[in-house]
């Protein structure tokens, strides 16, 4: 079942995908093992349940990254847990209940770039109170699985902007209007307090959004034109 999953995940990623971005999904494994040093370190003290997304994303991460011809790769992490990329190339790296994904693209043509996969019906009550900004009051009623979606979203737009801006926003900072039927959504309302990436480019952010199956997929990017 979940091996039927990653492939349904992969070809719903691929789908939402903008021209330029390449996607890998695969399913973790206690076997990955770490490629060098910088992986084994960055993965050091986890559970093997842990490491395996965590090398299994990075296997991803590789996959995509050789298609656009770094067949070798090491995939290390910063003092924030953030994937430190190859020069010329930027990406993220999701998982979720064994599975993981990636997207890579060229910094040529993406300023910022982030990817979540989650679990429909995470939240607790509570939780989902934290996650939807007033905004959003009406759609997170609209659908029973709306508030994961806009977690998923937040949490997609977040790793997309801190690698580039260190901005440590929470999910009250933005609001989003979302059509899933369209399977889209933007931003309607950002805190100032994200200085450049309020002042600048909080209406530059694109997002899609998907699901399959009980696995939310979210998107976000800033195409370098903009």
């Amino acid at each position: 079942m979940v091996c039927d999953t990653s492939i349904g995940l992969a070809e719903a990623l691929d789908k939402i995908c903008p021209h330029g971005i390449v996607s890998t999904v695969a399913m973790a494994s206690v076997e990955n093992g770490a490629t060098d040093a910088l992986e084994e370190a960055a993965c050091a003290g986890f559970s093997p349940s842990r490491r395996a997304e965590f090398l299994g994303g990075r296997n991803c991460a590789r996959t995509a990254l050789s298609k656009l011809g770094h067949s070798e790769a090491s995939i290390g992490a910063n003092d924030d847990g953030v994937p430190q990329w190859p020069l010329g190339i930027l990406g993220s790296i999701t998982h979720t209940k064994g599975l993981c994904g990636a997207v890579i693209a060229k910094s040529g043509d993406f300023r910022c770039l982030g990817l979540d996969f989650e679990q429909a019906g995470r939240l607790s009550e509570g939780a989902a109170k934290r996650v939807v900004h007033p905004l959003e009051a009406d759609f997170a009623k609209s659908h029973p699985d709306a508030p994961t979606f806009l977690f998923s979203l937040k949490e997609a737009f977040y790793k997309a902007q801190y690698p580039k801006w260190q901005k440590r926003a929470n999910f009250q900072d933005i609001a989003l209007a979302v059509d899933l039927k369209k399977g889209n959504a933007e931003i309607c309302y950002i805190n100032k307090d994200l200085g450049e990436v309020a002042a600048q480019w909080g209406t530059h952010f694109h997002f899609h959004t998907t699901s399959v199956g009980r696995i939310i997929i979210a998107l976000c990017w800033v195409p370098v034109t903009a």
